[in-house]
């Protein structure tokens, strides 16, 4: 499939709402200790927020580099390569506090358990990355090319006939 950017863009944004968020939130509870607690849920759910929205905005120069490729192909590896760069970022991002809406300790005050300038934060972060973006890239390797046939012909775009 060669994917174009309304394909990527929708194909993103249905695995962030159909697979990462319930992921980010069932993590959240099993970390809670099996009940809900919005304290802890909120910076999971805001940092998967970020790296969706910093990914929608790196598609059009993934679509530019995919151009640049004999076959006009985007492989996987690319993508699991590139997953793991925009969760980098977004880390690095939120640990140097530049991102104002994770949370991080001011002043030594530090917001409850989720703190991503501690040194907690990275394995934490990752584990939880991990859990939304393994069972992601599985969907996309195999159920979603099976129950949306076209979709693969159709550059990734939902409901193009």
């Amino acid at each position: 499939m060669i994917p174009t950017l309304f394909g990527r863009l929708q194909t993103r944004l249905f695995l962030f709402v159909f697979i990462g968020i319930p992921a980010t939130l069932a993590f959240a509870f099993i970390l809670a200790g099996w009940k809900w607690d919005y304290d802890i849920a909120m910076p999971f759910v805001l940092f998967l927020v970020t790296i969706t929205g910093l990914g929608l905005l790196l598609d059009p120069i993934y679509i530019f580099i995919q151009t640049t490729r004999w076959d006009r192909d985007w492989p996987f590896a690319y993508q699991f390569f590139f997953s793991w760069v925009e969760f980098g970022v977004v880390f690095a991002l939120a640990r140097a506090g530049l991102v104002p809406w994770l949370p991080v300790a001011i002043d030594g005050h530090t917001p409850p358990l989720v703190d991503f300038s501690s040194a907690v934060a990275i394995g934490l972060a990752s584990l939880h990355f991990a859990c939304v973006f393994i069972p992601s890239f599985l969907a996309l390797l195999g159920p979603l090319q099976a129950f949306f046939i076209r979709w693969r012909f159709k550059g990734g775009q939902f409901g193009k006939l």
